[in-house]
């Protein structure tokens, strides 16, 4: 009874403080500010899995006043003593914080559900289908706004039960503030971008990894049950601290070894909790895991490989993460072959019919002893959360460039861009002539280019690529289209992008030998992480991290220099083949009458010796004189000609021949 009269007592109180309404309504107008920033921007955003990470600015800011309401609450009623006065005193004060408590979570679950109605709103009105985006969306805003609102209290009791009405107090609740808001990992990037998700430390923060990334195509939002398990820990940790302070208010030697015995409990919760964090955070958004993963890259040697045998076929069972993996082989003609297998991928043992063998790893090499010949190999490993291939929520984009299976390749998955600083790229280069029969067996499967038969999915390809996932898919014509569940309208765009997409290879078959004579069927779209590639039966194409709309300008203006990169194998050296690409991009767009953003030489050329780059100038001069025909036979012989002796002299020259 007395608990429901403070129960009520404290929605009044909060309900007539112009603090804390004052800031409930900061909280909403902050919002629709930033709503209308973002539709308003000139640049057309259309990144609406990316539209939350507003709130963490929202968030940081709003809890201040949250912490001083509450401070002053209950430093007042602490003032007066009155937890001192009466037998059950003690009593009494923690039925005042749990009301309070109680109370405040009331109001900060209707801001929640407010929020989230604006925002599943606006994405109905923008054209994001119903999906398990909107479920995943409500269970952010639970985790990175209510739960730091209702830590940020307990914060503000903390300081009244610590220092009372001194005038510190303020100076603990703006430290407090600082180091434990939304935007903490922003404020503090230089530590918190060497803290990995399975370190203790990242139990540090409960903000957003990067607030200004907090959704990937395909894997979802930031969220996932180590978020829950550390708010958890952190809930425990500050309840502990409440109860351990307020021991000083205990008046019978009983109340205080039941404080004691709930302190015990707590204290063994929350390492529990704390191991928890450490084993299921996701790697996906850690900037940490991103930078080691591409050291790892950065300094890798290159491994010997045996590559004299010849897969005939692969029979791929998957089980949540636990994958087994049959390769039959049409020749062995060594006992020991090496695949490429990604090297986070913990490899259980590998089968020689019934027998286990011998094998050794070096970054994603795997050499294999084999004791005698044999026709097969059985590898068993688990497929693990990474930054660079995430899984988490049962979600992930096991791409056909990745070894997410064991394939036959002789270098590891990226190699250094010696071009670029602390650049790596993918090694991955699709062979035409390469093809296997394909058995994959896998549950709630979004996207896998291998046709469905029965329970399992087979047939011939170059590659695999598996996609569990967060998606959307819908038909135009003859292609397959797969496409992320932040994406609005597709249905409306897709024709332009199509349309642009086949003129281009057209065009590009014209003057170069395109190793895809047509465009594939099945087409995946992303942005925000997958890399693009092509192969006779699959196009996965990456808008580079676009915000716009896939059918704008600013998305579209590379679907010719990237058409290029994928279906034309590089030849002569990486600066001069990307030269190429690039007037042959601008060759293109010209004839077709397409606007160029940038046109002349290459901004990579730049970096080139200042001779080289006179010399560049001259080819663009002398390449602008030449008519449309002549420009295409110029770009056909500078490809067939070039290799790697070849200088920009001799480019000169060749065009030279065409004036």
């Amino acid at each position: 009874m007395r608990w429901k009269f403070l129960f009520f007592f404290y929605i009044k109180r909060m309900g007539k403080s112009k603090l804390y309404i004052g800031a409930s309504v900061l909280f909403f107008l902050l919002l629709i500010t930033r709503f209308i920033l973002f539709f308003s921007s000139p640049f057309d955003y259309e990144a609406y899995g990316q539209l939350p990470s507003e709130l963490a600015m929202i968030v940081q800011m709003v809890s201040l006043f949250y912490m001083v309401f509450f401070y002053r609450i209950l430093s007042n009623e602490l003032l007066y003593g009155v937890q001192s006065f009466f037998v059950d005193g003690y009593q009494i004060m923690l039925e005042k914080i749990s009301a309070m408590l109680a109370a405040h979570s009331l109001f900060q679950g209707i801001i929640v559900i407010v929020t989230y109605m604006m925002y599943s709103v606006t994405y109905f009105i923008v054209g994001i289908e119903p999906s398990g985006f909107y479920f995943s969306l409500f269970r952010f805003l639970l985790i990175y706004v209510f739960s730091p609102l209702i830590i940020s209290m307990l914060f503000g009791l903390i300081m009244a039960m610590l220092f009372g009405t001194k005038k510190i107090s303020f100076f603990g609740i703006l430290l407090v503030w600082i180091a434990t808001g939304g935007m903490t990992t922003e404020l503090f990037i230089d530590f918190f971008s060497t803290v990995h998700a399975n370190e203790w430390q990242s139990l540090l923060f409960i903000g957003m990894n990067t607030p200004m990334h907090v959704y990937k195509p395909y894997i979802g939002f930031d969220v996932h049950w180590g978020n829950e398990l550390k708010l958890i820990t952190w809930f425990l940790i500050i309840a502990a601290i409440i109860l351990l302070v307020s021991l000083r208010w205990t008046h019978r030697k009983r109340e205080r070894n039941i404080v004691i015995k709930v302190l015990l409990a707590m204290f063994f919760l929350s390492v529990f909790s704390s191991y928890g964090v450490v084993e299921v955070s996701t790697k996906a958004f850690s900037r940490a895991d991103q930078i080691t993963e591409t050291n790892y890259y950065m300094n890798m040697d290159d491994t010997e490989a045996d590559l004299n045998y010849e897969i005939e076929s692969y029979t791929i069972k998957m089980e949540e993460k636990q994958v087994t993996v049959k390769v039959d082989f049409s020749r062995m003609d060594t006992m020991n072959p090496t695949f490429q297998l990604y090297h986070a991928y913990p490899i259980q043992q590998i089968k020689s019919g019934n027998k286990k063998v011998e094998f050794e790893r070096s970054g994603d090499i795997v050499k294999v002893g084999l004791p005698t010949r044999t026709s097969s190999l059985t590898f068993y490993y688990e497929i693990v959360d990474t930054n660079f291939v995430p899984y988490t929520n049962g979600r992930t984009a096991l791409l056909a460039d990745i070894a997410w299976y064991p394939k036959k390749r002789a270098s590891h998955m990226y190699v250094k861009n010696d071009f670029r600083e602390r650049w790596i790229d993918l090694t991955e280069r699709f062979l035409p002539e390469e093809s296997y029969l394909f058995t994959l067996e896998v549950n709630k499967v979004l996207f896998t280019n291998l046709p469905r038969n029965g329970d399992v999915y087979s047939g011939k390809a170059q590659a695999v690529t598996l996609i569990k996932g967060q998606g959307n898919q819908l038909t135009y014509g003859n292609y397959h289209i797969t496409y992320p569940a932040d994406w609005p309208k597709m249905e409306d765009r897709i024709a332009t992008v199509i349309s642009q997409l086949e003129t281009t290879l057209k065009e590009i078959q014209l003057f170069a030998p395109a190793t895809i004579q047509s465009l594939p069927t099945a087409i995946v779209f992303s942005s925000f992480g997958p890399s693009s590639f092509m192969v006779n039966d699959h196009l996965i194409y990456n808008t580079g991290g676009y915000m716009e709309a896939i059918d704008s300008h600013g998305v579209t203006k590379d679907f010719q220099e990237k058409t290029l990169q994928l279906t034309v194998q590089r030849k002569g050296t990486y600066q001069m083949h990307n030269e190429w690409i690039n007037m042959s991009n601008q060759y293109i767009r010209q004839k077709l009458d397409w606007a160029i953003d940038l046109p002349g030489r290459s901004v990579d050329s730049f970096a080139l010796p200042q001779a080289e780059q006179e010399t560049i100038e001259f080819i663009y001069n002398n390449f602008y004189q030449l008519n449309q025909d002549q420009q295409q036979q110029f770009l056909r012989d500078w490809y067939e000609k070039m290799d790697e002796t070849w200088t920009w002299d001799q480019v000169l020259e060749l065009v030279k021949g065409w004036s």
